[in-house]
C-alpha cells in the first residue's frame, strides 16, 4: 500500500479498476448488460432452459370394502422430465434428455383399544436406479381424552435429482456436472483422472476416480407427544427424532489437469476445477427436537411458542451437504380473535429468529447471519357482509435479510386483504 492507510488504498485501486467501467444507469451500461444477458453461458448469462414435466397421480380408499380388518389406502404416480436447455443447462447438446419414474403405495391402519397402528409400504422405480420399496410403521397411543404419545418408524428413498443427475453448468472458475455414468466419456475422467482439490492446497495429492451416483436413503425414528391440558386451554406438542443416512448426496470439488500431465501440490491454477455430484461412503445421521405450546387466555386472548432444532454429523471432510437449516429456530405470538363491539375487531403479533448457519450453494456458499422479524395484523368482522378486513405486514420493521448467499434481500411486505364468506 505504500504507507497509504487502507481507506486511500482502497481508493486509489478502485480508480484504476474503474477505468473504462461504464456507470450504472446510463445507456452505455444498459446496452452492455442486455448484451451479455443474451448470450448463453459460459460467454453470457443465458439460460435457454425449455424443460417439461408431465405428472399423474391418484388414490383410492378401499376401507368399505376391507373395513372388517383395516382401512386400506392405494395409490401411485407417474412422472417424466424432459430436460431440454441445449446445452446451456444440462449435458444435452445432442438433443432432449428424458427420464420417467413411476411409484405405488399401499397403507393400512387399524385401532385396538387405545392404541392405532399404521403401516405403509412404497415402491419408487426412476429409469436410470434400481427400485426400492420403503416401509413406515407408527403407532399413536391414547393415554386420555385429548392426550396421546405417538412412535414412529419410517424409511425413506431420494432418487438423484435431475440436476444432480445432468447438469453441465459451465461457470468459467469451475464446472458444475452430474453424476451420470456418461460424464466418465465427455470429460475423460479414466484417462485423465481427478483430484481433491482441498487437499491439493494442503499438500496431500489424494485421487477422487468418478463413481456411478446411488439413490439415498434414510431411516429414522420419531418419538412425541400431543395433549390438550390445564381444562383444555393449554395445548402442548413435543416430538424428537434420530435418523441416519445411508448414500447421502453432497457435492465435492475435485482438479483435473488440464494438460494430462501430473498435478503439483499446492497448485490447483494448472487444473480445470468440477463441482461433482457423490453419495457418502459412510454413515451421516440427523437429529432434532420440536416444542410447543399454545395457551387459551381469557377475553379470547391467547399466546404461543415454539422452538426446533435439526442438525447432521458425521459429515466427511471436503463435502457439501446443501443440508440449509439453521440449527435453533423460534416462533412466538400473541394475538386476540374477537374483542371489542359485538368482539367483531382481532389482532395478532408473532416474533420469528433463527440462528446463524452455513449455506451450501451450487452457486455461492457463505454464512447466513441469524435473522429476526416481526409480523402483525389487526382485523374486523363485517357481519352484515359476511365478510372481513384485514391489514398487516411481514417484517412489519423492514429489517432487510436474505434466505441464501447470493439471494436478493427481504423487506417488508404491507397488505390490505378482504374476504367474503359465501356460506
Amino acid at each position: 500500500m505504500n504507507g497509504a492507510s487502507d481507506y486511500d488504498a482502497h481508493v486509489a485501486a478502485r480508480s484504476v479498476a474503474d477505468i473504462g467501467r461504464p456507470k450504472v444507469g446510463t445507456a452505455t451500461f444498459k446496452n452492455l448488460y442486455d448484451s451479455v444477458s443474451k448470450l448463453p453461458v459460459p460467454l453470457g448469462g443465458a439460460l435457454l432452459d425449455r424443460s417439461d414435466l408431465y405428472n399423474v397421480e391418484g388414490n383410492y380408499n378401499l376401507s368399505s370394502l376391507t373395513k372388517r380388518f383395516a382401512d386400506v389406502l392405494i395409490g401411485g404416480n407417474f412422472r417424466k422430465y424432459v430436460l431440454n436447455s441445449q446445452g446451456t443447462l444440462f449435458a444435452d447438446t445432442a438433443g432432449p434428455i428424458g427420464i420417467r419414474e413411476v411409484g405405488a403405495y399401499i397403507q393400512a391402519s387399524k385401532e385396538f383399544g387405545i392404541v392405532k397402528l399404521t403401516a405403509s409400504g412404497r415402491y419408487d422405480k426412476n429409469e436410470n436406479f434400481k427400485g426400492r420399496l420403503t416401509p413406515r410403521v407408527t403407532a399413536v397411543i391414547k393415554v386420555a381424552e385429548n392426550n396421546n404419545f405417538r412412535l414412529s418408524y419410517q424409511t425413506a428413498y431420494r432418487f438423484p435429482s435431475t440436476q444432480q443427475q445432468w447438469i453441465n453448468l459451465d461457470l468459467v472458475s469451475y464446472k458444475l456436472i452430474g453424476g451420470n455414468d456418461a460424464f466418465k466419456s465427455i470429460y475423460n475422467f479414466d484417462g485423465n483422472p481427478t483430484y481433491d482439490r482441498d487437499s491439493l492446497r494442503h499438500g496431500k495429492i489424494v485421487a477422487t476416480p468418478f463413481t456411478s451416483l446411488k439413490p439415498e436413503s434414510l431411516s429414522s425414528f420419531e418419538a412425541g407427544y400431543k395433549g390438550l391440558v390445564m381444562e383444555s386451554k393449554l395445548l402442548i406438542d413435543i416430538y424428537t427424532y434420530f435418523g441416519e443416512y445411508t448414500d447421502f448426496l453432497a457435492r465435492r470439488n475435485v482438479i483435473q489437469s488440464k494438460s494430462g500431465s501430473a498435478i503439483t501440490l499446492g497448485d490447483t491454477s494448472q487444473g480445470q476445477t468440477y463441482s461433482v455430484p457423490i453419495n457418502s461412503p459412510g454413515k451421516i445421521k440427523t437429529y432434532g427436537f420440536g416444542v410447543g405450546f399454545d395457551y387459551r387466555l381469557p377475553l379470547n386472548f391467547g399466546v404461543s411458542i415454539n422452538a426446533a432444532s435439526d442438525n447432521l454429523s458425521n459429515v466427511p471432510t471436503n463435502f457439501t451437504t446443501f443440508f440449509n437449516s439453521p440449527k435453533y429456530k423460534l416462533n412466538a405470538s400473541f394475538g386476540n380473535t374477537g374483542f371489542g363491539p359485538q368482539k367483531r375487531l382481532g389482532f395478532s403479533v408473532a416474533y420469528r429468529w433463527q440462528d446463524s448457519f452455513y449455506y451450501d450453494g451450487d452457486l455461492a456458499s457463505g454464512q447466513l447471519p441469524s435473522v429476526q422479524t416481526l409480523d402483525a395484523q389487526v382485523s374486523i368482522k363485517l357481519p352484515k357482509t359476511k365478510s372481513v378486513l384485514k391489514v398487516g405486514a411481514n417484517n412489519l420493521l423492514n429489517q432487510y435479510y436474505y434466505n441464501g448467499i447470493g439471494n436478493s434481500n427481504i423487506g417488508g411486505l404491507y397488505y390490505v386483504s378482504f374476504g367474503y364468506n359465501i356460506y
